[in-house]
């Protein structure tokens, strides 16, 4: 072991020494890990990138151990991640605004991604966000005494305006990877009937059985605040337990869930102390932060695993599964459980005296 380290030190820099096995520490002696941690303590990087050290600043070796063992029991769950079956993924409006390149830029990476998934025999559901963002992109082409689109009545019009440009775009992309398409718009109500849920689940099944890609988004055109989900990560959800899905990745602009500056790689459940430290469900949050918490907690408690991951990285998903080693990812803390009572229960839940609707 020591002829190895030795062979290693002669590429090390001044600066940094990269940990290239996340269970190195713990596969050493006690005695021999806690040298390794002193003796190169102030120039120690892990590779994850989830701990760096200034090499000027103290070195806290019992705060990398953490950080370790997070990573040691997210790496336990790799082969699971890597086995799923069926995935809902979800996308956030923002990766679907912005200058046109960089919206082409991301679609390129995930439609690309998503193929990959299929090729591997994987089944695959897309929750997408964007139909309002895309219809602000229109109000550039209507007369300049339209308004800014702010009410209920001008985002449910900015909806049905946008849903048809979102789907175009996406069915543009798709289709040059030989991958159909097709639009799912529902809301809360068509889940609170027994033959609505049954409907709902029907359609997705028999769409997967063809080969098509099911993109999902909230029916904002008619939706009102009584009767919305809210957030489509909790729609994203809400999609995962109807279908029975293995994991749900939540793509949104950071890097995951962060805690003085630094990504949580892996948490078991989501705390009360999570939810508040991510901007509590009044506040700006970290990326939207909370709800994508809250859904991941939700869907932890049935027994599904959640992936927080940076959108804006390359080829962020497939980089996800293949190595595990991104974002922050929620560990199952119950038992798997999909039944329509389970998810009728999850809106109720959400929803107070007034039938305001919190999710």
């Amino acid at each position: 072991m020591s002829k190895v380290m030795l062979k290693d030190s002669r590429h090390l820099t001044k600066d940094t020494i990269v940990v290239r096995s996340l269970g190195l520490c713990y596969e050493l002696s006690n005695t021999y890990r806690q040298f390794l941690l002193n003796f190169w303590g102030r120039h120690l990087i892990a590779e994850t990138g989830f701990v760096k050290v200034d090499s000027k600043k103290n070195f806290n070796s019992n705060r990398l151990t953490g950080y370790n063992e997070m990573n040691m029991e997210r790496n336990s769950l790799s082969e699971k991640i890597h086995s799923a079956e069926m995935i809902v993924i979800k996308v956030g409006s923002a990766r679907l605004s912005g200058p046109e390149s960089e919206v082409n830029d991301f679609l390129f990476q995930l439609v690309s991604d998503i193929r990959h998934l299929r090729d591997l025999g994987k089944k695959v559901i897309l929750v997408s966000s964007g139909a309002i963002a895309r219809g602000r992109l229109l109000l550039n082409e209507l007369p300049s005494s339209i308004p800014s689109g702010d009410s209920l009545s001008e985002k449910q019009a900015l909806a049905a305006m946008g849903q048809n440009r979102l789907i175009n775009l996406y069915d543009s992309f798709f289709s040059k990877v030989n991958l159909s398409i097709a639009q799912i718009l529902f809301g809360v109500l068509d889940l609170e009937s027994k033959e609505g849920y049954k409907n709902l689940k029907n359609t997705f099944t028999q769409l997967l059985e063809w080969g098509v890609l099911p993109i999902v988004n909230e029916n904002d055109s008619v939706a009102t605040e009584e009767v919305k989900f809210g957030d489509n990560d909790m729609l994203s959800a809400l999609v995962s337990l109807i279908v029975g899905a293995d994991l749900l990745l939540i793509l949104t602009g950071v890097d995951g869930f962060l805690k003085e500056e630094k990504v949580v790689p892996f948490l078991k459940g989501i705390s009360k102390d999570d939810l508040n430290l991510a901007g509590g469900p009044s506040g700006p949050g970290t990326g939207g932060m909370f709800t994508k918490l809250k859904s991941a907690g939700l869907l932890s408690e049935a027994g599904v695993p959640t992936a927080i991951l940076n959108g804006k990285k390359m080829h962020a998903i497939r980089e996800f599964l293949e190595k595990n080693s991104a974002g922050t990812l929620v560990a199952p803390s119950g038992n798997r459980v999909f039944s329509e009572e389970n998810v009728k229960e999850i809106i109720r839940k959400n929803r107070n005296g007034n039938g305001e609707n919190h999710l």
